[in-house]
């Protein structure tokens, strides 16, 4: 194996804990823009932002 210096170790830990964080605060926003770009079933009411508030 390889081996790293010790400012490539540096940016990988850097690397790691931006992704760490953009997955953690990005998932929730993901799933909530693709559920309402794909829309409802069919038989469904549509979804609005009130909908999911109250909900």
């Amino acid at each position: 194996m390889a081996k790293l210096s010790k400012e490539t170790k540096q940016r990988l830990q850097q690397l790691f804990q931006c992704s760490q964080f953009v997955i953690r605060w990005g998932f929730i926003p993901t799933v909530l823009y693709l559920g309402f770009k794909r829309g409802a079933d069919p038989g469904m009411p549509e979804p609005t932002l009130l909908s999911l508030l109250w909900g």
